[in-house]
Formats: C-alpha cells, sequence, structure tokens
C-alpha cells in the first residue's frame, strides 16, 4: 500500500492532538509529574543500593584489615573509609546521577568527598549528642544515622554535587 502524500502546506506537528475539552498543558504536567516521581524514586533506590555496597564495603575491609594485623583500629578505618568512598563515587557518579551534567567528574569527586565529610559530622555529632550528652542509647543515634543522614546528603548530592 502506497502512503498518502501530506500537502506540501500542512506542517507536521511534534505535539500528539488533544481529545475534545481535554487541556494539553495540565495533561502535560500531570505525566511529566509521574516521570519525576519515578525519576526521584529512581535515584533514591539506586542511591540505597550503591550506599549499602559502600557501607558493607566499609565494615567488611576494616574487620578484614584488623583480623590480618595489617594495620591498627583507626588504619584501618581511614583505608576502608577511602575504599568505600571510591566504591560510592563511582556507583553514584556512574549510575545513580548519570547524566547529570557536563561538569567535570574532578569537580564532581570534590564536591562529592565535601558531602560525605557533612554526612560524617552529622553522625558524629548526632553520637555526641544523643549517646554522650542525653545520655540514651546508642541506637537513638543509630536511627539518625540511617535515616536523617541519607536523605540529607541524597539532597546535597542531587542538588550540588552532581548538578
Amino acid at each position: 500500500m502506497r502512503k498518502k502524500k501530506r500537502p506540501q502546506n500542512k506542517k507536521r506537528s511534534s505535539y500528539k492532538k488533544t481529545l475534545p475539552g481535554k487541556k494539553k498543558a495540565q495533561g502535560n504536567k500531570a505525566l511529566d509529574g509521574k516521570r519525576l516521581h519515578r525519576q526521584a524514586f529512581g535515584q533514591i533506590f539506586k542511591f540505597a543500593i550503591v550506599g549499602g555496597m559502600a557501607t558493607a564495603t566499609h565494615a567488611g575491609l576494616f574487620v578484614f584489615i584488623l583480623e590480618a594485623k595489617i594495620a591498627t583500629a583507626l588504619q584501618a578505618n581511614f583505608i576502608a573509609f577511602v575504599v568505600a568512598f571510591l566504591i560510592s563515587f563511582l556507583g553514584q557518579y556512574h549510575w545513580t546521577f548519570r547524566n547529570s551534567s557536563d561538569t567535570h567528574w574532578a569537580k564532581k569527586m570534590a564536591k562529592f568527598m565535601i558531602v560525605a565529610l557533612i554526612g560524617l559530622g552529622l553522625n558524629t555529632a548526632a553520637v555526641y549528642i544523643i549517646v554522650d550528652r542525653l545520655l540514651l542509647p546508642y541506637l537513638y543515634a543509630v536511627l539518625f544515622m540511617v535515616t536523617v543522614v541519607p536523605a540529607t546528603t541524597f539532597v546535597i548530592n542531587k542538588k550540588w554535587a552532581f548538578s
């Protein structure tokens, strides 16, 4: 079958026709909103997966170094933090926030390090306030560490480090 030729004077529109009585702008906004929610959920999920892998790496490497008597506890923690940081940055850069901007990776890594240090500061402050000052059980500090800190670092990474 042959396709019908369009008259030359009619321009093709890149927009789909809307049904009578439906407002096109509202429909597109609703679809854009759903797409944004799906994208945000996907990023949060990926952020949690990468963060979980980095945390497991940090803890596992820390224990391994100590059990193998390779270094002291503080040295082991520093080594494990560096390795976990690299895993976290690479995962967030290449998977969670990929194609987020044209900024050079080194600049994003520097910003990511600042965010990681902010997270460390928040964790430290939480432990100090909750455990040392308020004399509450450490599990309250852990609750803060696994809810407030990741949510805060996700937002800062999304809006600043990877934007």
